[in-house]
Protein backbone atom coordinates (compact mmCIF):
# COMPACT_ATOMS: atom_id res chain seq x y z
CA UNK A 1 0.00 0.00 0.00
CA UNK A 2 2.88 1.99 0.71
CA UNK A 3 4.32 1.60 -2.30
CA UNK A 4 1.38 2.56 -4.40
CA UNK A 5 0.93 5.41 -2.39
CA UNK A 6 4.77 6.77 -3.26
CA UNK A 7 4.00 5.66 -6.67
CA UNK A 8 0.82 7.54 -7.12
CA UNK A 9 2.49 10.75 -5.39
CA UNK A 10 5.64 10.65 -8.23
CA UNK A 11 3.00 10.36 -10.87
CA UNK A 12 1.28 13.30 -9.90
CA UNK A 13 4.14 15.39 -9.53
CA UNK A 14 5.74 14.24 -12.69
CA UNK A 15 1.79 15.24 -14.50
CA UNK A 16 2.16 18.77 -13.17
CA UNK A 17 5.83 19.51 -14.64
CA UNK A 18 4.11 18.34 -18.25
CA UNK A 19 1.88 21.04 -18.27
CA UNK A 20 -1.02 21.75 -20.71
CA UNK A 21 -1.00 25.40 -20.41
CA UNK A 22 -0.15 28.07 -23.07
CA UNK A 23 2.31 30.27 -23.13
CA UNK A 24 0.18 33.22 -22.33
CA UNK A 25 -1.40 31.67 -19.85
CA UNK A 26 2.22 30.82 -18.10
CA UNK A 27 2.97 34.28 -18.55
CA UNK A 28 2.25 35.72 -15.06
CA UNK A 29 2.92 39.31 -14.34
CA UNK A 30 3.09 40.81 -11.24
CA UNK A 31 0.46 43.53 -10.94
CA UNK A 32 2.05 46.75 -11.26
CA UNK A 33 2.59 48.84 -7.83
CA UNK A 34 2.94 52.61 -7.40
CA UNK A 35 6.95 52.50 -6.09
CA UNK A 36 5.97 54.80 -3.51
CA UNK A 37 3.01 52.76 -2.25
CA UNK A 38 3.94 49.29 -3.51
CA UNK A 39 1.15 47.98 -1.48
CA UNK A 40 -1.40 50.15 -3.59
CA UNK A 41 -2.03 48.79 -7.45
CA UNK A 42 -1.38 51.43 -9.76
CA UNK A 43 -1.17 51.97 -13.78
CA UNK A 44 0.45 49.58 -16.13
CA UNK A 45 2.55 52.58 -17.97
CA UNK A 46 4.34 53.39 -14.05
CA UNK A 47 5.73 49.94 -14.40
CA UNK A 48 7.08 50.98 -17.82
CA UNK A 49 4.24 49.38 -20.35
CA UNK A 50 4.11 51.89 -22.31
CA UNK A 51 0.56 52.26 -24.69
CA UNK A 52 1.04 50.89 -28.40
CA UNK A 53 0.25 54.88 -29.89
CA UNK A 54 3.22 56.05 -28.45
CA UNK A 55 6.17 55.43 -30.58
CA UNK A 56 8.54 56.20 -27.34
CA UNK A 57 7.97 56.99 -23.91
CA UNK A 58 9.42 57.52 -20.27
CA UNK A 59 7.85 58.04 -17.03
CA UNK A 60 9.13 60.59 -14.56
CA UNK A 61 8.59 61.07 -10.59
CA UNK A 62 8.31 63.91 -8.07
CA UNK A 63 8.21 63.59 -4.71
CA UNK A 64 5.49 65.39 -2.63
CA UNK A 65 6.23 68.50 -2.10
CA UNK A 66 4.88 71.89 0.03
CA UNK A 67 5.83 73.73 -3.09
CA UNK A 68 2.86 72.54 -4.67
CA UNK A 69 1.60 70.52 -7.89
CA UNK A 70 2.83 72.71 -10.16
CA UNK A 71 6.59 72.00 -9.35
CA UNK A 72 6.01 68.68 -9.29
CA UNK A 73 4.78 68.42 -12.59
CA UNK A 74 7.94 70.72 -13.83
CA UNK A 75 9.95 68.15 -11.79
CA UNK A 76 8.64 64.97 -12.82
CA UNK A 77 8.15 65.93 -16.51
CA UNK A 78 11.59 67.29 -16.53
CA UNK A 79 12.57 63.75 -15.30
CA UNK A 80 10.92 61.70 -17.59
CA UNK A 81 12.01 63.70 -20.75
CA UNK A 82 15.53 63.44 -19.95
CA UNK A 83 14.25 59.52 -19.56
CA UNK A 84 12.92 59.64 -23.35
CA UNK A 85 16.30 61.59 -24.79
CA UNK A 86 18.26 58.99 -23.20
CA UNK A 87 15.99 56.35 -24.70
CA UNK A 88 15.70 57.77 -27.90
CA UNK A 89 19.32 58.66 -28.57
CA UNK A 90 19.89 54.54 -27.80
CA UNK A 91 17.42 54.16 -30.47
CA UNK A 92 19.36 56.45 -32.94
CA UNK A 93 22.78 54.65 -31.68
CA UNK A 94 21.60 51.65 -32.70
CA UNK A 95 19.72 52.85 -36.49
CA UNK A 96 22.60 53.93 -37.79
CA UNK A 97 25.10 51.32 -36.29
CA UNK A 98 23.04 49.04 -38.05
CA UNK A 99 23.69 51.09 -41.33
CA UNK A 100 27.35 51.77 -40.64
CA UNK A 101 27.28 47.83 -40.46
CA UNK A 102 25.13 47.32 -43.12
CA UNK A 103 26.25 49.31 -46.16
CA UNK A 104 29.48 51.45 -45.15
CA UNK A 105 32.71 49.72 -45.89
CA UNK A 106 35.52 51.78 -44.93
CA UNK A 107 38.91 50.71 -45.86
CA UNK A 108 40.97 53.03 -43.90
CA UNK A 109 42.70 51.10 -40.62
CA UNK A 110 41.47 48.58 -38.51
CA UNK A 111 39.05 49.89 -36.30
CA UNK A 112 37.96 52.60 -38.21
CA UNK A 113 34.28 51.19 -37.93
CA UNK A 114 34.78 51.25 -34.28
CA UNK A 115 35.83 55.28 -34.42
CA UNK A 116 32.67 56.22 -36.87
CA UNK A 117 30.72 54.46 -34.36
CA UNK A 118 32.55 56.20 -31.14
CA UNK A 119 31.38 59.42 -33.29
CA UNK A 120 28.57 59.14 -34.16
CA UNK A 121 27.53 58.48 -30.58
CA UNK A 122 29.09 61.68 -29.84
CA UNK A 123 27.54 64.03 -32.07
CA UNK A 124 23.91 61.91 -31.69
CA UNK A 125 24.67 62.76 -28.01
CA UNK A 126 24.86 66.19 -28.40
CA UNK A 127 22.25 66.59 -31.24
CA UNK A 128 19.18 64.91 -29.15
CA UNK A 129 19.88 67.12 -25.92
CA UNK A 130 19.88 70.07 -28.24
CA UNK A 131 16.97 69.01 -30.59
CA UNK A 132 14.52 66.39 -29.32
CA UNK A 133 11.23 68.17 -29.74
CA UNK A 134 7.49 67.21 -29.54
CA UNK A 135 7.59 65.18 -26.40
CA UNK A 136 4.65 65.62 -24.23
CA UNK A 137 2.93 64.92 -21.57
CA UNK A 138 0.56 62.35 -21.82
CA UNK A 139 -1.03 61.72 -18.51
CA UNK A 140 -0.09 61.85 -15.32
CA UNK A 141 -1.36 60.21 -11.86
CA UNK A 142 -0.60 60.83 -8.08
CA UNK A 143 -0.30 58.35 -5.90
CA UNK A 144 -1.85 57.59 -2.48
CA UNK A 145 1.64 58.87 -0.92
CA UNK A 146 1.39 62.26 -2.86
CA UNK A 147 3.83 61.61 -5.38
CA UNK A 148 3.49 62.60 -9.02
CA UNK A 149 3.97 60.25 -11.78
CA UNK A 150 3.84 61.49 -15.20
CA UNK A 151 4.13 59.97 -18.93
CA UNK A 152 6.18 62.12 -21.30
CA UNK A 153 6.34 60.58 -25.12
CA UNK A 154 5.77 61.02 -28.64
CA UNK A 155 3.36 59.64 -31.20
CA UNK A 156 4.96 58.22 -34.67
CA UNK A 157 4.97 61.92 -36.32
CA UNK A 158 6.71 63.28 -34.06
CA UNK A 159 9.45 60.03 -33.36
CA UNK A 160 9.63 60.05 -37.30
CA UNK A 161 10.63 63.92 -37.29
CA UNK A 162 12.94 63.81 -34.72
CA UNK A 163 14.61 61.11 -35.95
CA UNK A 164 14.55 63.06 -39.60
CA UNK A 165 16.18 66.08 -37.82
CA UNK A 166 19.21 64.12 -36.46
CA UNK A 167 20.06 62.40 -39.65
CA UNK A 168 19.96 65.71 -41.20
CA UNK A 169 21.99 67.37 -38.33
CA UNK A 170 24.92 64.76 -38.43
CA UNK A 171 25.35 64.35 -42.15
CA UNK A 172 25.94 68.09 -42.48
CA UNK A 173 29.10 68.97 -44.29
CA UNK A 174 30.20 70.30 -41.41
CA UNK A 175 29.99 67.56 -39.12
CA UNK A 176 33.14 65.58 -37.57
CA UNK A 177 31.89 62.83 -38.88
CA UNK A 178 32.78 62.91 -42.58
CA UNK A 179 36.74 63.40 -40.98
CA UNK A 180 36.56 59.66 -40.29
CA UNK A 181 36.37 58.40 -43.86
CA UNK A 182 39.04 58.40 -46.36
CA UNK A 183 37.33 58.45 -49.77
CA UNK A 184 34.82 60.13 -51.08
CA UNK A 185 32.83 56.29 -52.43
CA UNK A 186 32.65 55.27 -48.65
CA UNK A 187 31.14 59.30 -47.89
CA UNK A 188 28.76 58.83 -50.33
CA UNK A 189 28.11 55.16 -48.86
CA UNK A 190 27.11 56.32 -45.39
CA UNK A 191 25.61 59.49 -46.72
CA UNK A 192 22.61 57.02 -48.87
CA UNK A 193 22.72 54.72 -45.63
CA UNK A 194 21.56 57.66 -43.12
CA UNK A 195 18.93 58.92 -45.69
CA UNK A 196 17.72 55.39 -45.81
CA UNK A 197 16.48 55.96 -42.51
CA UNK A 198 14.38 59.26 -42.53
CA UNK A 199 11.03 58.88 -41.97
Amino acid sequence: MKKLFIATAIMATLAGCSSTQTVKETQTFATCTFPDSPTVEAPAWICDVMPKDLAAGATGYAKKSAAGMTIMRKIASNNARVALASQFQTDINNMFKQAIEGSVDTTTALGSNEQVLETFESITKNVVTRTLTNSRLIVSQTSPSGGLYVLVGMDQSAYDMNVNKIVDEVTNDDSALWNQFNNEQAADDLAKALESLKQ
